[in-house]
């Protein structure tokens, strides 16, 4: 368990970081021990051969739902009868084992893509908490998770019924963050407004649903245990709710006044910006997206809400955080590079930034920077091989020749992608 990746082009993911030639990367079971540069290596490590390869901090997606594979489905468009039927058949004791096989399959797969950390945020009766200690047993693999189990909603609000649990009164609310406690979770998610696929009026996707004082409720009782709360706020008013409640993580986000931004730093409040679910649906027919007109036509708001937002975010140094929310209409959990160049190409970010902000900014946000998030002596061997210079080009994340993730290596990363969804997706980069 003693190995160095020698004579490897290093990034080593801080903000100011520049590609380091010929460096040799020691690391002994799950810490990385030593990195120098030279011909010489010290003896009593197995060598892997970096020449003319590229090493990067593992990924980190901030935002994802583990339970589904992207594709375009009508099911995820309403709560429909079809929804509720699948649903309730996930809930017997077959339904929870394709569940789980579908989870461990998405993980392995956003493992195979680089991706060694990932924050779910909402999912189907703390499947994901099992996943998520089946994988520190070495029972599975995948990235290590972060879980909140089912998010927290009102009656009516977003992801009521599917992935959320729902509730209105004081005392209701704080027994959804108890029962959370009660499954181990990690964080705790909300649901201030409402999202595309289940708005019900054109203009309105960030409808708010959560008053003020439910958002205060819950984030004073996940606050008393310790808890983080990342709370889905797709409008204005969203966004000033969760700041005024004091979440931790504004996901997705709009516009916001200058006082919200003041607010924002005086908090450290972090926005995670997820264009992966916005763009096409903005960008494709329904007829591509299997959703309606009403979603395509909201989804161009939210994409442009979105924008405005985190670059204001960023124009006044409030922490932007990425992730996915992988499980949503095209968006596969092996496409975290994907939201790299999404960020690059649409807030005009370099490379670079973009790259850090995927990595050690992420774990800025997590409060775990001092473990993961760069390739830095002391810090967790979680990190990914490819074959050309991401600084010149973001697409070249797509191609991983080799993950290590906690020091256990993975040379064979195959991962079955679909085709046609992957070439669609192309043109928006």
């Amino acid at each position: 368990m003693k190995y160095v990746i020698k004579n490897v082009n290093l990034y080593q993911g801080k903000i100011d970081s520049h590609i380091i030639e010929h460096s040799n990367v020691y690391f002994e079971n799950d810490i990385i021990v030593r990195i120098d540069t030279g011909e010489t290596i010290e003896d009593g490590y197995e060598v892997i051969d970096g020449t003319d390869k590229y090493l990067l901090p593992g990924l980190i997606n901030l935002h994802a739902h583990l339970f589904g594979s992207g594709k375009p489905s009508k099911i995820l468009g309403s709560q429909s009868k079809l929804q509720q039927f699948v649903i309730k058949a996930a809930a017997t004791n077959n339904g929870v084992k394709i569940l789980d096989k579908l989870m461990q399959k998405n993980m392995r797969d956003a493992l195979y893509s680089g991706v060694t950390t990932v924050r779910g945020v909402g999912d189907f009766f703390y499947r994901d908490v099992i996943l998520r200690d089946k994988i520190k047993k070495g029972e599975a693999y995948g990235p290590d998770l972060i879980v909140s189990g089912p998010a927290i909603t009102v009656p009516g609000g977003h992801g009521d019924q599917t992935f959320a649990m729902s509730a209105s009164a004081k005392d209701e609310l704080e027994h959804c963050v108890e029962l959370n406690h009660q499954h181990d979770v990690d964080l705790i998610k909300i649901c201030i407004t409402g999202g595309v696929m289940d708005a019900k009026v054109k203009g309105e996707p960030g409808e708010v649903k959560m008053s003020l004082e439910q958002a205060r409720w819950i984030c004073d009782a996940a606050h008393a245990k310790g808890y983080m709360v990342a709370s889905h706020s797709e409008s204005e008013k969203g966004v000033e709710i969760a700041v005024d409640a004091k979440v931790d993580t504004i996901e997705h986000g709009a516009m916001f006044s200058d006082e919200i931004a003041r607010k924002c730093k005086q908090q450290n409040t972090a926005f995670i910006c997820t264009l992966s679910p916005a763009l096409p649906l903005a960008k494709f027919s329904p007829k591509q997206t299997k959703l309606s007109d009403l979603c395509a036509y909201n989804a161009k708001i939210v994409v442009e809400n979105m924008i405005d937002g985190i670059r204001k975010a960023l124009s006044c140094y409030i922490p932007v955080g990425l992730g996915t929310d992988a499980s949503c209409p095209y968006v596969m959990q092996y496409n975290m590079w994907r939201e790299v160049c999404y960020f690059a190409k649409y807030l005009n970010v370099s490379n670079s930034f973009a790259l850090y902000t995927a990595t050690l900014q992420n774990a800025i946000i997590l409060k775990m920077e001092d473990k993961i998030g760069s390739i830095e002596v002391g810090k967790h061997a979680d990190m990914f091989m490819i074959a050309n210079d991401p600084l010149k080009d973001l697409r070249a994340l797509s191609k991983v020749e080799m993950v290590i993730a906690k020091g256990r290596i993975y040379r064979d990363c195959h991962i079955k992608k679909d085709i046609k969804l992957e070439k669609e997706l192309d043109t928006l980069i």
